[in-house]
């Protein structure tokens, strides 16, 4: 199964995964906003990382808005599979944007970063450092992999509120469709309404799920499932599994799960 890795396809921007790609017909579409929904005792940073890092070592752009761990924790992930954020921050062509050191400002602690979000309940603020990051690309055809880790933090933030969210979410969409950029947010789906992550599934483009799993030897494994991607209805439901060994992403092909 998946022997050989998925050719890049125009308008589709790879993992760089080949059994993933595979399942999500060659990559995400450009111009696309993603839901990575992962559920207590999966483990979703490291596919979405992949993504980022297999974007900026094309020559692309990213970013990460981080409201749930700190710069080095990204910074020692993407190191792991060959991306030097200090250096690529340097250039200009990874913006970090902090929303997680002090994300109400509601004290005296000042960021280390040059990008930091002062209220995460404000989608203007969240769109507008978006923006501000970009400024000095302005005027390039540049494609931007953004990722938001994560939205959880924001409908805390919001206190559910719907508004916000998809004041959010419409925006970063527009902003895609125009620049052919993709945004993944990963969300703790089994933490909000049923209802609430409906809704965000049918404003996104893809929705992607991580569930835990284990192998018969009863080691723990990710299992990745395509939820909906528009336009490939036959797509929906295909999954494939993953283990987490040295800090690498496996495949596991062992169907039967515990």
């Amino acid at each position: 199964m998946f022997p050989n890795a998925v050719q890049p396809q125009k308008n589709l921007l790879p993992f760089g995964i080949p059994s993933l790609d595979e399942i999500l017909g060659g990559g995400i579409p450009t111009g696309s906003i993603v839901l990575i929904e992962d559920e207590i005792g999966a483990e979703a940073n490291p596919f979405i990382l992949q993504f980022l890092a297999e974007g900026l070592k094309a020559g692309q752009y990213g970013y990460i808005m981080a409201t749930e761990h700190p710069y080095q924790y990204f910074a020692e992930m993407l190191s792991g599979i060959g991306v030097n954020t200090d250096m690529l921050k340097a250039t200009g062509r990874l913006k970090f944007i902090d929303a997680f050191s002090n994300p109400f400002g509601y004290t005296d602690l000042r960021s280390e970063h040059d990008l930091a979000v002062r209220n995460i309940s404000q989608p203007r603020e969240l769109n507008e450092i978006i923006r501000r990051a970009f400024l000095h690309v302005r005027d390039q055809n540049v494609i931007k992999r953004g990722i938001v880790s994560s939205l959880s933090s924001i409908i805390y933030a919001a206190d559910e509120s719907k508004k916000t969210i998809f004041s959010f979410l419409q925006n970063r969409l527009a902003s895609n469709k125009l620049d052919g950029s993709v945004t993944l947010f990963s969300l703790h789906y089994d933490a909000h309404p049923r209802l609430l992550v409906k809704a965000m599934e049918h404003l996104s483009d893809v929705t992607i799920r991580v569930k835990k799993g284990f192998t018969k030897e009863e080691r723990p494994l990710n299992v990745v499932q395509v939820i909906n991607i528009k336009g490939k209805p036959e797509l929906a439901g295909e999954s494939v599994q993953f283990e987490f060994i040295s800090g690498k992403i496996i495949p596991y092909y062992e169907e039967n799960l515990f």
